[in-house]
C-alpha cells in the first residue's frame, strides 16, 4: 500500500502533465480497483450463506465502480479525449455505493431469523430505490432536461458525499456493536470508505474547478482508498486463525431499518411538493421532476402494500404460534397439575406404607402388641425427658414433684408350658393373644405394652406414681384370673400370672445411680421372687431412704434382692386367689417347688 502511494506521488510530481500521466493513473486505478474485486469475491465460496451474501454484494459494488473506471479509461486512454463533465459514467459511478449500503445492512455478524430478513430485504429495495430516485431527481435533470455544468457538478458532489457519509455511518454503528474478526473488518472498511470519501469530494471539486487531471495529487488520496480496500479484501485470511468470526445474537428486529424506509416513503409527497412549488428550477425540470416522482411513489408504494402483507401474514403466523404455545402450556399445566396431585398421592401413600411397615417391624406378629425392638427404639427418649425433668428440679423438693416417672412390670403367665404341651402350641399361641387382649383393657392409653419374649410382657407405665403401682398389679392379677380363657375346640383353661416392677428413676433422692435398662432388669428380678414366693401376685423392688443418702453405694447387684438396708420389696396378692380350681392348684404345686 505504502509502495503504491509512494510511487504515485513521485509520478505526480515529477511527471509532465500529458498522455503518459493519465494512462498511468487510469490503468493504476483499473488494476486496483481490479484486485479489490477479486480479493472480496475470493470470500464468497469460504463464509456462511449469510456473510457469502455480503461478500457478493460489496463485490457487485465493486465490479460497479470498476465498470464506471473502464468507461472513464476508455475516453481518455483508448479514444484519447479528455473525460466530459457531465460524464454519463457518473451515475454508474452513483450506484456502486449502493450494493456496498445493502452489504453492511445485512450485518452478518449478527443472528437473524427469517422474519427480519425478509422485511429487511423490503426496506432496503425501499431504500434503494429512494437512493435512484435522488439521484433520478437532484442530478439528472441538469444533465439532460437542462443542462448545467456547474449546477450539475455541485449537486452531484453534494449527493454523492450524502451518499458515502451514510455508508460510513452505518460502517460506524456495526463496528461498534461487532465483535472478534468482524470488529476488525468493519473497521478496515470504515476507514477505507471514510478515505474515498474525502478523496472523491476533493477530486470532484477540482473537476467542477478545472483544476483536475488524471495522475495528478487529487489522485492520491484516491489510489490510497482503493489499495484500503484491497486490503480490506484479503483480511479475512490474515484473521482467521487469530480471531473467531462470532455472531453475536439479535435483539430483535432492528426497527431502524424499518423507520429509514418509511422516512423515505413520506418524503417523497414532500419531494414532489418542492418539485412543483419550491425553487426556481426551470419549467421543464419542474414538469419532469413532478412526473418522477409520481412514478417513484406508485413503486414505493408497491413496496410497501408487499412489505405491509408480509407483516400482516408474519403477524397471523405469530398470532397463530401464541395461541399454540397458549394452548400447549395450558396443556402442560394441566399435566404438571396432574403429575403434582399423583406425586403427592403417591409421597402420602409412600408415608402410609413406611408408617405401616415401621409399625409392623415394630408389632408383635402373634399379639399385635408393639416388640421389644419398638421398647429399645423409645426408651433412650423417655427416660432421658425423665432424667432431665429431674435434674430441672435439683435442689428441691422432690415430694412436691409431679409424678413424671416411668414404671417397668413384667408379667408372665404362671404354668405356661402346661398350655403347650396339654394342648398344643396353637393353643398356647391363642392364649398367649387372649392375655394381650385382657392386658391392653388395663393398661392405659399412655401406657406402652411389650411382648418381651415367650409368655412375658412389658408394661411401660408414663407419668407414674410408684405408690400405685400395687393397685396397678391388682388389677392385672384379677383380670388375668377372673375367668377362663376360651381357647377353642371347646378347650377353656384358667390361668393366672406373676408381676414383677420397677421404677425409673429407682430411687428420686439418686436419681443418676440407675439406669433404665437396670431398672428393667430389677423388674425382671422381682418377677422371679413373685414366682419363688408363690406366683400369682405382684412383688416391686422399691428404694428406701437409706438409698438416697449413698447414692454411690447403689448398684443394681446389692438391690437386686431387694434386701435392706437400700431396698425392700412390695407384695400383692391376687384379690381371686382362694377361688382358684384344684386342678390349677394340684398343677401349680409341683411347678412351685421346682422353681424354689
Amino acid at each position: 500500500m505504502c509502495a503504491v502511494v509512494c510511487v504515485h506521488v513521485l509520478l505526480s510530481l515529477l511527471a509532465p502533465r500529458g498522455f503518459a500521466l493519465t494512462a498511468f493513473g487510469d490503468i493504476l486505478q483499473n488494476i486496483i480497483l481490479v484486485c479489490a474485486t477479486l480479493a472480496v469475491l475470493a470470500n464468497v465460496r469460504k463464509t456462511s450463506a449469510k456473510a457469502r451474501l455480503f461478500w457478493a454484494l460489496l463485490g457487485l459494488g465493486f465490479v460497479i465502480w470498476l465498470a464506471s473506471q473502464l468507461m472513464w479509461t476508455y475516453l481518455e486512454v483508448v479514444v484519447r479525449h479528455e473525460a466530459p463533465n457531465p460524464f454519463v459514467g457518473d451515475v454508474i459511478l452513483f450506484l456502486h455505493i449502493v450494493p456496498m449500503m445493502a452489504a453492511v445492512a445485512v450485518q452478518p455478524h449478527v443472528k437473524h431469523d427469517n422474519r427480519s430478513q425478509r422485511v429487511g430485504t423490503l426496506d432496503f429495495a425501499l431504500l434503494i430505490t429512494w437512493w435512484l430516485f435522488l439521484y433520478l431527481f437532484v442530478v439528472i435533470p441538469w444533465q439532460y432536461v437542462y443542462p448545467s455544468e456547474l449546477v450539475y457538478g455541485r449537486s452531484f458532489d453534494l449527493l454523492y458525499v450524502a451518499e458515502e457519509l451514510v455508508l460510513a455511518t452505518g460502517l460506524m454503528l456495526v463496528w461498534r456493536r461487532s465483535r472478534g474478526a468482524w470488529r476488525t473488518l468493519y473497521f478496515n472498511l470504515f476507514v477505507a470508505t471514510l478515505l474515498y470519501c474525502v478523496a472523491s469530494l476533493m477530486a470532484s471539486e477540482a473537476i467542477d474547478l478545472h483544476l483536475y487531471f488524471t495522475g495528478s495529487l487529487f489522485d492520491v488520496p484516491l489510489v490510497a482508498g482503493m489499495v484500503w480496500f484491497v486490503r480490506f479484501g484479503f483480511l479475512p485470511r490474515e484473521i482467521m486463525a487469530q480471531n473467531s468470526f462470532e455472531e453475536v445474537p439479535s435483539q430483535g428486529y432492528e426497527i431502524w431499518k424499518a423507520r429509514l424506509a418509511m422516512v423515505a416513503v413520506f418524503m417523497t409527497p414532500l419531494m414532489m411538493a418542492w418539485a412543483q412549488f419550491g425553487g426556481d428550477a426551470p419549467q421543464s425540470i419542474r414538469d419532469y421532476r413532478l412526473l418522477l416522482t409520481v412514478g417513484v411513489m406508485l413503486v414505493m408504494g408497491a413496496l410497501v402494500f408487499v412489505r405491509q402483507h408480509l407483516l400482516d401474514q408474519e403477524l397471523l403466523s405469530v398470532l397463530r404460534l401464541s395461541r399454540q404455545n397458549l394452548d400447549e402450556m395450558c396443556r402442560l399445566k394441566d399435566e404438571l397439575e396432574n403429575k403434582e396431585h399423583s406425586l403427592r398421592w403417591h409421597s402420602l401413600e409412600l408415608q402410609r406404607k413406611n408408617l405401616e411397615l415401621q409399625e409392623i417391624s415394630f408389632t408383635d406378629v402373634l399379639t399385635g402388641v408393639w416388640n421389644r425392638r419398638y421398647l429399645e427404639e423409645i426408651l433412650t427418649a423417655e427416660a432421658g425427658q425423665v432424667l432431665r425433668n429431674y435434674q430441672r428440679a435439683r435442689g428441691g423438693d422432690v415430694r412436691k414433684m409431679d409424678h413424671r416417672d416411668l414404671v417397668f412390670m413384667m408379667v408372665d403367665m404362671d404354668f405356661f408350658k402346661e398350655v403347650n404341651d396339654r394342648h398344643g402350641h396353637p393353643a398356647g399361641d391363642r392364649l398367649l393373644q387372649l392375655v394381650a387382649q385382657r392386658l391392653s383393657t388395663v393398661v392405659r392409653k399412655s401406657d406402652v405394652l411389650v411382648r418381651w419374649g415367650g409368655e412375658e410382657f412389658l408394661i411401660m407405665s408414663r407419668s407414674a406414681d410408684p405408690a400405685g403401682i400395687p393397685a396397678f398389679c391388682s388389677r392385672i392379677l384379677e383380670v388375668v384370673a377372673s375367668e377362663p380363657f376360651d381357647l377353642g375346640q371347646e378347650i377353656l383353661v384358667k390361668k393366672t400370672c406373676s408381676v414383677g416392677w420397677a421404677a425409673y428413676p429407682w430411687s428420686r433422692g439418686a436419681f443418676e445411680a440407675i439406669c433404665a435398662e437396670e431398672s428393667i432388669a430389677l423388674a425382671d428380678a422381682a418377677l422371679y421372687r413373685a414366682k419363688a414366693l408363690g406366683r400369682n401376685q405382684g412383688v416391686g423392688i422399691v428404694a428406701t431412704a437409706a438409698a438416697g443418702k449413698n447414692s454411690e453405694a447403689i448398684n443394681l447387684v446389692t438391690i437386686r434382692e431387694g434386701s435392706p438396708p437400700f431396698a425392700r420389696t412390695i407384695r400383692t396378692e391376687c384379690p381371686i386367689r382362694e377361688t382358684l380350681s384344684q386342678e390349677f392348684r394340684e398343677t401349680a404345686e409341683p411347678v412351685k417347688k421346682s422353681s424354689l
